[in-house]
């Protein structure tokens, strides 16, 4: 029998000495369920359009939804089809699948950690998002603070993440930092969750805050310094990847000046 069989029917509880004792075979048959169980797992994460029974397509983004869409959805679509235009890592003809939960229990199944407004999983490239109000087009975090965004906003910074993987590979992609990774992607769609007012005077000031949005709007000052302040690719950033300190002061100078030209 071929080995790779072998090792399969092994991972389910098969071809393996047959069990002599009560507890024994009370675990080969845990073994089997738990394998089935993530057999199962990994099939949804491939095909979760199972669970999603409506869903409309524009500008190569198809959004999912256990709800019939409304006419905005077409909108919502066709708003981050055109952030994604800018970005220089833009793939012709490519074609991106969002899932809309609108439910934690649904979402905490896709993305079992962490309370995001979404999630774009490596490989597939599919992205989850939270709750959305398309008519508003807002997305909704489960989180008591900056919990709200734009939705065409959400989408294009998932999708963002499978561009960076298609242009530099899922393991070199993995090792970028935070700062860059997300950093990129918020720039993109020049939105953050934290306020721009009073996000620019804290890092301009050089202080800080608490709150994990205000990290993301960071690494979007980060991002755009380099590439606005400083004509930079993305390639170019990447190469700084290793040089966050630095850039984190020289664009905390650089928002300065700026603020300073406003006045």
């Amino acid at each position: 029998m071929n080995k790779h069989l072998i090792l399969l029917l092994r991972c389910f509880g098969f071809s393996r000495p047959r069990p002599k004792t009560r507890l024994q075979r009370i675990l080969r048959q845990a073994e089997r369920m738990l394998a089935i169980l993530l057999l199962l797992y990994l099939g949804l994460l491939l095909f979760p359009q199972v669970l999603f029974a409506h869903s409309v397509s524009a500008h190569g983004i198809t959004i999912y939804s256990r709800a019939p869409l409304p006419p905005e959805a077409t909108e919502c679509a066709e708003r981050a089809a055109s952030l994604l235009s800018h970005s220089e890592l833009a793939v012709p003809g490519r074609h991106e699948r969002v899932f809309v939960c609108d439910s934690p229990w649904l979402f905490r199944l896709f993305n079992p950690a962490g309370t995001p407004f979404a999630i774009s999983y490596p490989v597939t490239d599919h992205v989850f998002v939270a709750a959305a109000d398309f008519r508003k087009n807002v997305a909704r975090r489960y989180a008591p603070d900056f919990n709200t965004r734009s939705l065409s906003g959400v989408m294009a910074h998932e999708i963002s993440h499978g561009l960076i993987r298609h242009r530099l590979g899922l393991l070199r992609s993995k090792r970028l930092p935070d700062w860059v990774n997300e950093g990129y992607c918020e720039y993109l769609v020049q939105e953050s969750s934290f306020p721009e007012a009073e996000g620019l005077p804290l890092m301009a000031s050089g202080q800080n805050h608490p709150s994990p949005a205000y990290r993301y709007f960071t690494y979007r000052q980060m991002v755009r310094y380099l590439m606005e302040g400083r004509g930079l690719s993305f390639a170019d950033v990447v190469a700084r990847a290793g040089d966050s300190p630095t850039v984190q002061s020289e664009a905390r100078a650089w928002l300065q000046t700026q603020n300073d030209r406003l006045q």
